[in-house]
Parts: structure tokens; sequence; C-alpha cells
């Protein structure tokens, strides 16, 4: 685990965050830090708004109030998108365009002011391919493949970047328990190098002695920011359930 210093500068953060939809309130007054060299963990039932609130830090959905930075720049005006390796809940429209496995990494490598040779290029894309345990798949359409190894290649493709901030939406559903142990050293790796890794998650599984900061969302706030080995003991069993006050389910999870 990693800890942060008070010299650090914070690479993503918001400030009196509120996100509403048809003026039903989702998230409210959310002030959040997310330092570099650190592996955090979003928690919280489904419908808590999790997914809601990395979406709106990434300017993916629109804020009601608030702000948020990115390396110390607003998000309204951070142009340096290749710096932050975003990986969904799921593919849409993964049929839409024939691509193969390939195509589909090494499509995170084209940056407007940076060319990359193509043996090398090659190199890094079927290095995260191994990584996520698809290497064999590279060739293969990405239609072709199920569910859980589509999410296993936008993995590859988030680990193939050269980016400082990575946004893991529940990055072990459909991995299996040993790509889930090469995930989690890949994660490491990333951390070691000075990354900043946030999941969004049910549960810790794998993750759970890397985690070094938990936060869990209820009731449209943070009911909790500290180390994993302080979380209440109810927070892990109810990720899966809805509470009778939990917001409504009218984005995601």
């Amino acid at each position: 685990m990693n800890l942060t210093t008070a010299n650090d500068a914070p690479s993503l953060s918001a400030r009196h965050l509120c996100v509403s939809f048809d003026d039903v309130s989702i998230l409210r007054d959310i002030d959040l830090d997310f330092f570099p060299g650190t592996t955090i963990a979003i928690l919280g039932a489904n419908g808590s708004g999790k997914t809601t609130l990395i979406k709106a830090m990434l300017g993916l959905l629109p804020m009601h109030e608030g702000s948020v930075d990115v390396h110390g720049t607003n998000i309204h005006d951070f142009n340096e998108w290749h710096r932050i390796a975003y990986v969904p809940q799921k593919l849409i429209n993964s049929a839409t365009v024939p691509v193969s496995v390939f195509e589909t990494v090494s499509s995170a490598l084209v940056y407007p002011k940076k060319k990359i040779a193509a043996k090398d290029k090659k190199a890094v894309v079927m290095a995260a391919l191994e990584q996520v345990g698809l290497a064999n798949r590279a060739k293969d359409r990405l239609d072709e493949l199920s569910d859980g190894q589509q999410r296993r290649v936008l993995l590859a493709r988030a680990l193939a970047t050269s980016a400082d901030i990575y946004i893991l939406d529940e990055p072990t559903a459909g991995v299996d328990s040993r790509n889930q142990d090469e995930l989690v050293a890949a994660i490491r790796g990333l951390v070691a190098k000075g990354a900043c890794v946030v999941m969004i998650t049910h549960e810790l599984g794998p993750f759970k002695y890397d985690i070094d900061r938990a936060i869990v969302l209820a009731e449209g706030g943070i009911s909790y920011d500290g180390p994993v080995a302080s979380l209440p003991n109810t927070s892990e069993s109810s990720h899966h359930s809805h509470t009778k006050n939990s917001p409504p389910r009218l984005l995601d999870s």
C-alpha cells in the first residue's frame, strides 16, 4: 500500500459536486481528492451513485453544482485526455464496426502529439493482452468474444496506455481467478509508477490488501472514507442490495 504526503497534489479533485436527474438529487455536496500512487475503491449499494460520481468527475455527465479539477486544471479546460484511462462496465455496440481485439487495444496508443513505432506498439499491445489472458485472441473479432472477454479487452486497452489516472468500473467482473491475480499484479505495477487507480466495485475481492482507501456512497453522500481495515461491518454485505433509503436507480450503480 502507498501513502501520500502533504506535498502531493491531487490527480483528481471534486468540490461541492452535486448531480441531479429530472430534478431528483443523485449526489450532494461531494468533496474528494484522489492522489497519485494510491488505489481507491468506490463502494456502495446498487443505485448509490458510484458510476455517476466517476462519470461526473470525468465530465461525462453534467454537474448540477460544484467543480472538478484534473491535475490542478478545471475539467472544462483540461485537454490531456490520454492521461486518463477509463474502463466502463460494458462495451456498447461492439458489433457496429468489425474490429479485432488487437486493433481495439492498439487504438489507445494513438496520441496527437506522439508517434509510436509499429514494432513498439505491437509489443505494448501484446503485453497488455497477456496481462488479461487474451494474447491468443489478438486476431479475433471483438464481437466474437463473450461479454467477460470484451471487458478484459477494455482492461488491456487501459493497461496499454501511458495514463496516470486509471478508472476501472467493476474490473474483475467476467475475469477468472487466475487472470484476476495477473490483473492485481498489473495494477500494483501502475501504482508503483505513481499512477492513481480508482476502482468502482461491489466487493474488494483480490484487491482487498492493495486498497489504500475505501469510499462508501449512501443516500447521495459519502458515508465512509478511510482505510479498508476500518470499514463498517455492514458495508460489504450491502453492496448487492438496495436499501429502503437508497436513491432511485436512474443512471447507474
